[in-house]
């Protein structure tokens, strides 16, 4: 299905990338593991520990949709969580994302450095008016996120950003304030949220950019 979308990729079993250490490094990694959750993280962590991997998107395609599975692949540093059987446009439109990542254009390099790619569909809700926007998380930092909704809203606006695993919410929410906002067409508008209070420790626990390096 991604060939049909002009996506170059190349296939490995595990035992051939922990053989070749010294590998080019990829864009994007996708994982298909049809092992226990066990066996999933054991994997993410011996594929994440090659120094050509580190740092590297990953897509992982499960059976598994409880959201226990979820929440620990998104701890351990899985950028995308698809169930399988994936719909085509959906793997092609979360390819696309995660291999054209780069980073917020706000900020220092060194704060893009310590971003991390999550896609996860969010709701933001405005505080002040009570509104419930439907979105998608694009990316995580220690102070914060970026998020990509339907409405423009204004610097300094407060916010609650509720995390959703699959069709479902996770009834975590994280309060933030929008410090800036840019349309990005199509009719969305993408926004920086900075993390307020204890959120930032609650982010870093719930997802993981922590324990992949990135702080």
């Amino acid at each position: 299905m991604l060939l049909a979308g002009d996506v170059a990729l190349a296939a490995a079993s595990e035992a051939d990338l922990l053989a070749t250490p010294d590998i080019e490094p990829p864009r994007l990694m996708i994982v298909d593991h049809p092992g226990t959750r066990a066996e999933r993280l054991a994997t993410l962590e011996r594929l994440q520990s090659l120094p050509a991997l580190m740092g590297v998107p990953v897509v992982l395609l499960s059976v598994d949709s409880d959201i226990d599975s979820y929440s620990e692949a998104i701890t351990a540093g899985v950028s995308a969580y698809l169930l399988r059987p994936v719909k085509a446009e959906d793997l092609l439109d979360v390819t696309r994302r995660l291999s054209g990542w780069t980073g917020s254009s706000e900020g220092t390099e060194r704060r893009r450095r310590l971003r991390r790619p999550l896609l996860m569909r969010v709701e933001v809700v405005i505080r002040s008016t009570k509104t419930r926007l439907h979105g998608q998380m694009l990316d995580v930092s220690a102070g914060g996120c970026r998020v990509e909704v339907g409405q423009e809203l204004a610097a300094g606006e407060l916010v609650r950003v509720i995390l959703h695993a699959h069709d479902a919410s996770t009834h975590v929410a994280l309060g933030g304030e929008v410090r800036w906002h840019k349309p990005v067409g199509g009719g969305l508008h993408q926004l920086g949220v900075r993390f307020t209070g204890t959120t930032a420790m609650l982010a870093g626990k719930l997802l993981g950019f922590v324990s992949t390096g990135m702080t």
